[in-house]
């Protein structure tokens, strides 16, 4: 005999279930909040669906017949894959009623961070709740206190591991490279690439808008003299550092990301030798996981 899978539902199953683990019509509707005669009308009909009795009566019990023993195997996984899948649907929509509140460093949210937030809320369209943008010492501040949840940043935890380690966990987003930034005339624009040494040599202007601890390291790490290394001129907004060195006022380093909608005219841009490269982390509180929200963020800057 065959019969059509479609035909049989989740409430007839449901019901053999009941009846069998009950042991009587009447406590099987009752858990299942339905009438009596509902459970026998959904009996005669998956009996009828499968060809022949599933239970009978013996010794004032309900016992499974071999035709019932093999539906209710079934019985019991369909009925468990659809709970399981219940719990599944529920968990998705309960990610949209929460919310996360992110700071970012400027240069992470318009050159890179912005269009994963539109992706994400395009299917949460509340699950933003708050975008503050600040300097990486700023974030850390509000991460810690809880006035947002999440902070991305340059990758500063080196500075400072131990402490890093106790109060945060974090996690790698992207690799910015690091350029130099020279005006167009300048001698070092006919090579392929410049050195962090070669740079030295040039009145350097800096940064001020939180970079500033990943140049310095970079410069430490390449000179065998730190004390060679000397910043001329410090600025916090990028535009006016591009406008310097434009104005052949000095050379710099520059993430690639915080270069993106600046204009840079009578600008170049050179990679190092060998290259460097920024680390963009997001990181949260140790007494405050990471909701469900968060956790799809990451995927989608991963993605």
């Amino acid at each position: 005999m065959m019969i059509r899978g479609a035909d049989i539902s989740i409430a007839q199953l449901r019901v053999l279930l009941a009846v069998v683990e009950e042991q009587s019509y009447t406590r099987a509707a009752a858990r299942l909040g339905v009438s009596q005669s509902g459970v026998s009308h959904s009996m005669q009909a998956l009996e009828k669906l499968v060809g022949g009795p599933l239970i009978t009566k013996a010794a004032e019990r309900w016992e499974p017949t071999a035709l019932g023993e093999l539906v209710l195997t079934s019985a019991r996984k369909v009925v468990g894959e659809f709970q399981v899948l219940s719990q599944q649907v529920a968990q998705f929509h309960n990610e949209v009623d929460e919310t996360l509140k992110i700071g970012v460093i400027p240069s992470a949210l318009t050159g890179w961070l912005s269009p994963h937030l539109s992706s994400l809320t395009s299917r949460y369209p509340d699950a933003i709740s708050l975008v503050l943008e600040g300097m990486e010492e700023e974030i850390k501040e509000w991460v810690e206190s809880g006035v947002v949840d999440m902070g991305i940043t340059t990758d500063v935890t080196q500075l400072n591991l131990t402490y890093w380690c106790e109060h945060f966990d974090w996690q790698l987003l992207k690799k910015d490279e690091v350029v130099a930034v020279l005006p167009e005339n300048h001698s070092l624009c006919k090579q392929a690439s410049v050195t962090v040494a070669e740079l030295a040599d040039h009145p350097l202007i800096m940064s001020s808008g939180g970079c500033e601890a990943l140049i310095q390291q970079i410069f430490a790490h390449s000179l065998e003299e730190v004390d060679t290394f000397q910043v001329d001129f410090w600025v916090r907004d990028t535009r006016t550092l591009l406008q310097m060195v434009a104005g052949d006022v000095g050379v710099s380093l520059v993430p690639t990301l915080a270069l993106n909608n600046k204009p840079a005219a009578n600008v170049v841009t050179l990679p190092l030798s060998p290259q460097r490269d920024r680390n963009l982390i997001a990181f949260w509180a140790k007494w405050q996981p990471l909701n469900q929200v968060g956790q799809q963020l990451l995927k989608e800057c991963k993605a």
